[in-house]
């Protein structure tokens, strides 16, 4: 007897140590196991087309700056920026890059839209040119100009661009033509001038056209911007501000690594890396993030989305495709750049 009760509080002590290490063990998994749940999370997918403006977030990807910052993206690349926004429009993405003006268009047609970042502008990116028998915008009165898609921001930039000139629009005839067609259109007599950008733009001067005006002659029109879903800001707004975080180390990048930096984009994009460089050394200006800092500001500055916001919706209101109460500050969200900006500036 106890022999056998000696065997059973035996028993019980084994059983009490085994279970013991048992939970110790779980709970040193449970954090391995909460870890894994956030590595887990859905990527972000962004819509990214061809624009060496916004191509640094190639960079981010490569030299795993988005790792870094522990947020998973990925980047959904369509050639042609209609086929990105179609994505975003469809909830195939959750964001994308594009331009300021279209952004606002698709923040009024019930996709509510948050821009975070401003990536760069246009300076002679885009451009209108015209045959050599012409010298100025101004001879473009009584002549037939292009533009890219009824109201978009290519009709606001020739619209804008002819207005400065003192030109009517019932001074000229209009034509809608894809930017990479202007030159085709111009050959064939079907244009006298139009709205393009490279590698167009090398191609015309080369035959002898002229480039009449300079996306930097008109300031506020053409800005590329990140925007979200609102829905993805207000359900992962930490992540948000990582991504911005990871694009202006990627801007960073091309500043110290400029020859990897371009070759990384070229691929990226499948364009030749002389395109990428010309884009980034001529052809737009990209922002930092004190000049994100004043684009967020509100402000009359044209170098203000506010006063750029302005331009363009009393654009779209004129030509009906806005109401007064659709236009809203609120497509300006500033703050992930503000948050950046604060954990950098020392605390007193």
């Amino acid at each position: 007897m106890k022999a056998k009760g000696f065997l059973s509080v035996l028993l019980v002590i084994c059983v009490t140590v085994v279970a013991g290490c048992c939970a110790m063990v779980c709970e040193k998994k449970a954090p391995e196991t909460v870890s894994a749940g956030v590595e887990e999370k859905e990527p972000i997918k962004i819509g990214i087309s061809v624009w060496q403006g916004y191509a640094h977030a190639f960079i981010a990807q490569e030299k795993g700056f988005f790792g870094k910052n522990n947020v998973s993206v990925e980047l959904v690349f369509k050639k042609g920026v209609a086929e990105s926004i179609e994505l975003y429009k469809s909830g195939e993405v959750d964001g994308v890059f594009n331009v300021f003006a279209d952004m606002i268009l698709i923040n009024s047609k019930g996709i509510p839209t948050k821009v975070v970042y401003v990536p760069s502008y246009s300076e002679s990116g885009d451009v209108i040119i015209g045959r050599s028998a012409l010298n100025s915008l101004a001879d473009l009165k009584g002549k037939t100009v292009s533009f890219q898609g009824v109201n978009t921001f290519s009709n606001l930039f020739v619209l804008k661009a002819l207005e400065k000139a003192e030109i009517k629009e019932s001074d000229v005839q209009f034509q809608d033509v894809p930017g990479t067609d202007v030159l085709n259109a111009m050959e064939a007599g079907k244009i006298d001038g139009g709205h393009t950008w490279e590698p167009v733009t090398s191609q015309a001067l080369i035959k002898g056209y002229k480039i009449l005006c300079k996306a930097s002659d008109t300031p506020g029109i053409i800005t590329d911007v990140l925007a979200f879903d609102a829905k993805v800001i207000e359900e992962r707004p930490d992540d948000v501000q990582r991504i911005v975080k990871s694009l202006l180390e990627a801007k960073d990048f091309i500043n110290s690594n400029k020859d990897e930096a371009i070759d990384i984009m070229a691929k990226a994009e499948g364009v030749d890396g002389a395109e990428v460089q010309r884009g980034i050394d001529t052809e737009l200006h990209m922002l930092d993030l004190n000049e994100n800092i004043e684009a967020m500001k509100k402000s009359e500055n044209i170098a203000s989305l506010y006063a750029s916001l302005k331009i363009i919706t009393d654009f779209y209101v004129k030509r009906g495709l806005l109401s007064d109460t659709q236009v809203t500050e609120g497509i300006i969200e500033p703050k992930f750049i503000e948050g950046i900006k604060s954990l950098q500036t020392p605390q007193p």
